[in-house]
Protein backbone atom coordinates (compact mmCIF):
# COMPACT_ATOMS: atom_id res chain seq x y z
CA UNK A 1 0.00 0.00 0.00
CA UNK A 2 1.07 3.61 -0.45
CA UNK A 3 2.05 5.36 2.77
CA UNK A 4 4.75 7.13 4.72
CA UNK A 5 7.83 5.68 6.33
CA UNK A 6 7.55 6.26 10.05
CA UNK A 7 10.75 4.70 11.36
CA UNK A 8 13.86 2.79 10.41
CA UNK A 9 15.84 1.41 13.33
CA UNK A 10 17.41 -1.58 15.05
CA UNK A 11 14.94 -3.56 17.18
CA UNK A 12 15.96 -6.46 19.39
CA UNK A 13 14.79 -9.74 17.85
CA UNK A 14 14.46 -8.22 14.39
CA UNK A 15 17.65 -6.36 13.63
CA UNK A 16 16.87 -3.68 11.05
CA UNK A 17 13.21 -2.64 10.85
CA UNK A 18 11.28 -0.31 8.56
CA UNK A 19 7.84 0.87 9.71
CA UNK A 20 5.30 2.28 7.26
CA UNK A 21 1.80 3.64 7.76
CA UNK A 22 -0.89 3.22 5.12
CA UNK A 23 -4.51 2.30 4.47
CA UNK A 24 -5.75 -1.16 3.55
CA UNK A 25 -9.43 -1.36 2.63
CA UNK A 26 -10.02 2.04 4.34
CA UNK A 27 -8.41 0.85 7.57
CA UNK A 28 -5.36 2.68 8.96
CA UNK A 29 -2.55 0.18 9.51
CA UNK A 30 1.10 0.10 10.48
CA UNK A 31 3.27 -2.26 8.42
CA UNK A 32 6.47 -3.62 9.93
CA UNK A 33 9.22 -5.11 7.78
CA UNK A 34 11.83 -6.87 9.93
CA UNK A 35 15.30 -8.38 9.45
CA UNK A 36 16.45 -5.70 7.00
CA UNK A 37 19.84 -4.14 6.42
CA UNK A 38 19.45 -0.59 7.76
CA UNK A 39 22.23 0.60 5.44
CA UNK A 40 20.19 -0.57 2.45
CA UNK A 41 16.97 1.32 3.26
CA UNK A 42 15.90 3.50 0.33
CA UNK A 43 13.78 5.87 2.46
CA UNK A 44 13.95 7.93 5.62
CA UNK A 45 11.24 8.82 8.15
CA UNK A 46 8.57 10.99 6.54
CA UNK A 47 9.24 9.82 2.97
CA UNK A 48 6.34 8.59 0.83
CA UNK A 49 6.58 4.90 -0.14
CA UNK A 50 4.52 3.74 -3.10
CA UNK A 51 3.17 0.21 -3.48
CA UNK A 52 5.68 -2.00 -5.28
CA UNK A 53 8.77 0.11 -4.53
CA UNK A 54 11.89 -1.60 -3.22
CA UNK A 55 12.38 -0.47 0.38
CA UNK A 56 15.72 -2.15 1.06
CA UNK A 57 17.46 -5.51 1.31
CA UNK A 58 17.29 -8.37 3.76
CA UNK A 59 19.97 -8.15 6.42
CA UNK A 60 23.07 -10.31 6.58
CA UNK A 61 23.02 -12.53 9.69
CA UNK A 62 26.85 -12.72 9.70
CA UNK A 63 26.98 -8.91 10.10
CA UNK A 64 24.41 -8.84 12.92
CA UNK A 65 21.83 -7.06 10.76
CA UNK A 66 19.09 -9.59 11.63
CA UNK A 67 19.84 -9.82 15.37
CA UNK A 68 20.96 -13.43 14.96
CA UNK A 69 18.00 -14.63 12.89
CA UNK A 70 18.35 -16.43 9.57
CA UNK A 71 17.85 -14.36 6.41
CA UNK A 72 14.09 -13.90 5.92
CA UNK A 73 11.48 -11.13 5.93
CA UNK A 74 9.31 -10.64 9.00
CA UNK A 75 6.15 -8.85 7.84
CA UNK A 76 3.51 -7.63 10.28
CA UNK A 77 0.36 -5.61 9.65
CA UNK A 78 -0.98 -3.97 12.81
CA UNK A 79 -4.38 -2.27 12.92
CA UNK A 80 -4.20 1.42 13.78
CA UNK A 81 -1.40 3.96 13.93
CA UNK A 82 0.50 2.66 16.99
CA UNK A 83 3.90 1.16 16.25
CA UNK A 84 4.00 -2.35 17.70
CA UNK A 85 7.27 -4.27 17.33
CA UNK A 86 5.87 -7.40 18.93
CA UNK A 87 6.98 -10.32 16.80
CA UNK A 88 5.38 -13.29 18.50
CA UNK A 89 2.48 -13.80 20.88
CA UNK A 90 1.51 -16.56 23.32
CA UNK A 91 -2.07 -17.12 22.23
CA UNK A 92 -4.46 -16.68 19.29
CA UNK A 93 -6.47 -14.12 21.28
CA UNK A 94 -3.45 -11.75 21.23
CA UNK A 95 -3.65 -11.53 17.43
CA UNK A 96 -6.90 -9.54 17.25
CA UNK A 97 -5.04 -6.28 16.57
CA UNK A 98 -3.08 -7.84 13.69
CA UNK A 99 -4.05 -8.64 10.10
CA UNK A 100 -2.88 -11.89 8.53
CA UNK A 101 -0.52 -10.90 5.66
CA UNK A 102 -1.59 -14.05 3.79
CA UNK A 103 -4.91 -12.35 3.08
CA UNK A 104 -2.94 -10.20 0.60
CA UNK A 105 0.29 -12.01 -0.28
CA UNK A 106 -0.08 -15.81 -0.07
CA UNK A 107 -1.35 -17.83 -2.99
Amino acid sequence: CDGNMRAGRFVSGYGGVLVQDCQIENLSVTVIYGHLSLASLKFKAGDKIKQGEVIGNLGNPAKGETDGERKHLHLGIHKGIAINYRGYVNSQSELTEWIDPCLYFCK
